[in-house]
This record gives C-alpha cells, sequence and structure tokens, in this order.
C-alpha cells in the first residue's frame, strides 16, 4: 500500500475528512481502513510538542523566581513559556521595577542604567543634566531614540544652539 492508495480510500469512505485531519481517524474500527490510517501515522511526522510546564506562572511564582535571581531566560526554562510571554507578564503584574532591582545590569536593548546626558547651551552657557537619554528627549521635544543615535561613542550633537552629549 502506497500513500496514494490510503489517503484515497479513507476519503472514499468519510469525504467530509481532509488530509490534516487523520488524528480521529485512529478511532475507526474498519478493519481495512485501520491499516491504511496505520501506514498514514506512520509515515506522519509530529509537527508540535508540548512542553513540560514545571511551574504554573502566576504573580507569586513569579515574584519568588525573581527574588531567587532568575532572569528572563531562566524564568522561561523552568515554566515551559517562551521568553517574550514571561516578560510580558513581569510587566503585567507590576514586577518590572523588583525585577530591574534585583538585576541592576540586564536592561531593556539601548537602554544602559544610569546614563546621565550633559547639555550644554552655547550662547549662554546655560547647562542642564539629566538623568537619562529618555528624559532629555522628551524635555527637548525630540522622538523617541533620537538622541540616543546622534550622541554614541562619545559623539557630541549640536542643534539650535544647544549641545548634547552623554555624561559617562
Amino acid at each position: 500500500m502506497n500513500i496514494t492508495e490510503a489517503v484515497n480510500m479513507i476519503l472514499k469512505r468519510y469525504p467530509d475528512y481532509g488530509y490534516d485531519i487523520f488524528l480521529d481517524l485512529n478511532k475507526i474500527k474498519d478493519d481495512n481502513l485501520q491499516e491504511a490510517v496505520r501506514f498514514i501515522a506512520s509515515m506522519r511526522k509530529r509537527c508540535r510538542t508540548e512542553p513540560k510546564r514545571s511551574r504554573k506562572i502566576n504573580r507569586e511564582t513569579l515574584r519568588d523566581m525573581i527574588k531567587k535571581g532568575y532572569t528572563y531566560k531562566g524564568i522561561a526554562r523552568e515554566t515551559g513559556v517562551a521568553e517574550s510571554t514571561v516578560g510580558r507578564k513581569v510587566s503585567d503584574y507590576g514586577l518590572k521595577r523588583l525585577y530591574h532591582q534585583m538585576h541592576p545590569y540586564v536592561c531593556p536593548p539601548g537602554i544602559k542604567p544610569g546614563v546621565h546626558m550633559i547639555c550644554l547651551n552655547i550662547e549662554a552657557g546655560e547647562q542642564k543634566t539629566f538623568s537619562s537619554i529618555n528624559k532629555e528627549e522628551k524635555a527637548f521635544w525630540f522622538r523617541k531614540g533620537y538622541l540616543r543615535d546622534r550622541t554614541k561613542d562619545g559623539k557630541c550633537y549640536v542643534e539650535n544652539g544647544w549641545e548634547f552629549r552623554r555624561g559617562d
């Protein structure tokens, strides 16, 4: 028996079934069709694996794991969910601040912890210091990431009489 004969035999008897629904055909009691079903099942590859969860992911579990020092990857490995799901759950449960207190050097991509920005008014000599790049961008009405890209690698950026540079 080849695959074409097996499929045709099943579709002739059950025309409503498609090729994708052979898992339900294992319940068929007809001996002639059982051989066709077994043949197709042996050729079919398992396309989806269910991850085994060792822990249920809820607020208390996440809080305990963060306090024990787990990173997002470690939590994802232990609970069996994706790393992005762990990040979203931590954010939803309001545990992001706790996570960054426990992991001060683990920050989202592109954001360095404690990067101070210095703004110098060239004409008046006035100097302002901001605790983060985002606060400076909001104060001067720049779009998000605008100054980050222009002040990388120790470069200074000048616009409208202001000189912007990183303080690190």
